[in-house]
């Protein structure tokens, strides 16, 4: 989401491009549990983030057999302008559980953050905010739209 807020509604195909360029390019992959988790930070100003945790199966190439597992974890300040609408700043980024030998405890032991937000900032001069519309929320649904109308369903575990 932070990819497509970065760039301007007119280059909207350029990003949909290298969208699909990525998915053709990953097609031995899976996404699978996607988890969020919103939490009030333990700064002074009391700032709510968004955790999204997502498991991901990464085929190295096409047809080969070696795969790699993990989860991607992303942290993003959250601001909730309205009941139904959120902008979400992205702060930061790292992997846990992977399977990849002699990394996967490493970064479990000593997790590395990229600092994601930062490198935002020093490339473009600012870090993109994507906004979020909740369509539908109850006790263990909640149904979201980005810019762009894709729809996000997310049920409570």
């Amino acid at each position: 989401m932070a990819i497509r807020a970065a760039v301007p509604d007119q280059n909207k195909a350029m990003v949909e491009n290298g969208f699909n360029i990525h998915d053709r390019a990953t097609t031995a992959s899976r996404i699978g549990h996607v988890r969020q988790t919103i939490a009030t930070s333990k700064n002074l100003a009391g700032d709510q983030e968004l955790i999204s945790e997502v498991d991901v199966n990464l085929g190295i190439l096409p047809g080969f057999p070696v795969r790699v597992r993990g989860t991607v974890i992303t942290t993003a300040r959250l601001e909730m302008t309205a009941p139904e609408t959120w902008f979400v700043t992205v702060k930061n980024t790292k992997v846990k559980g992977s399977n990849v030998p002699f990394l996967d405890q490493y970064l479990d032991d000593y997790p590395l953050e990229v600092p994601v937000g930062d490198v935002y900032e020093s490339v473009r001069g600012s870090v993109p905010v994507a906004t979020l519309k909740t369509f539908y929320v109850d006790e263990g649904l909640r149904i979201t739209r980005d810019v762009d109308d894709n729809f996000f369903v997310f049920s409570r575990a």
